[in-house]
């Protein structure tokens, strides 16, 4: 991930890391240097000490050989006498103005000539010049005494001038040690300060993440989303609590929606109860005592037909089919094919009625008529365009039952239409709107006056709620005349 927490904490630990360690390693060096400024400051003095060591040294083995003449103090002196040689190489050789320097000097050329006295003492030993040698060796003595003076002096020299020279170096490592504490001070506090700037800038976004959380906690959906960019684990997670926010917020309104949803569908079924007990209340008034008139039809039939009346019988049947129906099916759930078969008995009541002033007519071009229907819904159509439409027509009426299939939209369309004076569109939008309420009206008056007792408007509203659909119901009228009702059945 990049720029993810993890390496963003490695890379401050490996800086913060590097930082001391280059502290440390400065400390160490400066200690180093320190300790070689403080131990270089009696060098020379150290070095006296040494050359006064190895002369004394060169001094008892020319004594052992002179006293005792073996093989093993001769190799004894030569040894000594080579080291102490090499000594007198650090020393200065040309006088000078400078005390100490000219003191070097002398005490080398001392040196030398007590290494040739003493040589000579040797050589004249080996060869048996006893006196020779004695003499030689005295020599020797005396120059070693002189040579201990000026070593002593050149010791007293170099130690007056360390002197100066230690309280100089220790000034000089005292800044070095106040150096080095501040530069100690200064990295740790940018160190410190890099730390602080990181845990802010990781923890500043996790105290508004709890924050936020608290609140969701609280039933407060209404919290800003979060803007954080970088992409990082802190980012993730802003990301997807903006997510969750969000996904709340949307069930929110879901809830909301479905609630609503909820109680329009119960007022719909209250609604529809409403009419549906309306319808029944209709029906009950405009039927005086409908199953004793349903019984005195069928009565009345069989008289007919035992006094040969074949005509008055048929009709009589249909009546008694008609309200046989209308008893069972209003406001109830029936198919197309029993709401056909209803409808045809009317029109035979309503041809016996009105003669020649009518033509029924059917186009049929759907198979399946099993599909489900409120009760007593056609029957009230075709009864407004007899009442309504084909009023000032005597003959040469036409009505029309169309049953077809619109299957680019899945639809059955079932239609009755008429060939009479039509309807305007104003009192087609009333009708449509369900603001036709006018109790003069001649739709609205003709309507509750029909053998049903069901108008126009507690059709379409019977329909919307069996479909729960707006768009069910739909009234053509042209303008070259004839009105058409449109039922839309979504399958």
């Amino acid at each position: 991930m990049k720029y993810g927490l993890r390496r963003r904490l490695m890379v401050l630990f490996t800086f913060a890391s590097i930082v001391l360690s280059f502290v440390m390693l400065s400390f160490s060096l400066s200690y180093l240097v320190s300790a070689n400024l403080i131990s270089s400051s009696y060098e020379s003095n150290r070095f006296v000490k040494k050359f006064k060591s190895n002369l004394l040294l060169v001094e008892n083995d020319l004594e052992n050989y002179i006293k005792l003449k073996s093989y093993e103090n001769i190799n004894h002196y030569f040894q000594s006498r080579a080291k102490f040689e090499r000594l007198l190489l650090d020393l200065n050789r040309v006088p000078s103005e400078i005390e100490d320097l000219n003191c070097e000097a002398f005490v080398r050329k001392l040196s030398e000539s007590f290494l040739s006295v003493s040589d000579s003492a040797v050589y004249a030993n080996r060869a048996g010049i006893i006196l020779e040698a004695n003499d030689n060796y005295i020599k020797a003595l005396k120059i070693y005494s002189l040579l201990c003076l000026e070593t002593e002096r050149l010791n007293q020299l170099y130690f007056e001038k360390n002197i100066s020279s230690y309280e100089e170096r220790r000034a000089a490592v005292r800044e070095i040690n106040i150096f080095g504490i501040f530069f100690l001070l200064f990295t740790v506090s940018i160190v410190i300060l890099c730390v602080f700037l990181l845990l802010t800038n990781i923890i500043h976004p996790l105290v508004e993440i709890s924050n936020r959380a608290n609140q969701l906690a609280a039933r407060n959906f209404d919290v800003p989303l979060f803007e954080y960019s970088v992409n990082d684990e802190i980012g993730n997670i802003c990301r997807a609590l903006n997510r969750m926010i969000i996904s709340i917020r949307e069930y929110i309104d879901t809830m909301w929606e479905k609630a609503i949803e909820e109680s329009e569908l119960r007022e719909r079924e209250m609604k529809m109860n409403e009419l549906y007990q309306d319808a029944k209340l209709n029906a009950l008034q405009a039927q005086i005592n409908p199953h004793f008139l349903f019984n005195t039809l069928n009565t009345g039939a069989q008289l007919a037909l035992l006094e040969g009346s074949d005509k008055t019988c048929d009709f009589l049947e249909k009546v008694a089919d008609f309200y046989r129906y209308n008893l069972h099916y209003t406001g109830q759930e029936t198919d197309l094919t029993d709401e056909i078969k209803m409808l045809e008995s009317y029109i035979y009541i309503m041809k016996v009625r009105f003669g020649s002033r009518f033509d029924y007519y059917t186009d049929i071009q759907y198979s399946n008529l099993k599909i489900k229907i409120p009760g007593m819904i056609l029957q009230p159509l075709v009864e407004n365009c007899i009442k309504h439409g084909l009023a000032d027509i005597r003959s040469g009426g036409r009505i029309t039952l169309s049953v077809h299939e619109e299957s680019s939209k899945n639809l059955v369309i079932v239609s009755i239409s008429d060939n009479g004076v039509g309807m305007t569109s104003e009192i087609r939008e009333k009708i449509l709107k369900g603001i036709f309420k006018n109790p003069e009206s001649v739709l609205e008056s003709e309507s509750r006056d029909s053998g049903n007792g069901v108008g126009l408007s507690n059709v379409i509203s019977r329909l919307k709620l069996f479909y729960k659909r707006d768009d069910v119901f739909d009234i053509l009228s042209p303008e070259s005349g004839g009105t058409t009702f449109v039922i839309k059945i979504h399958q």
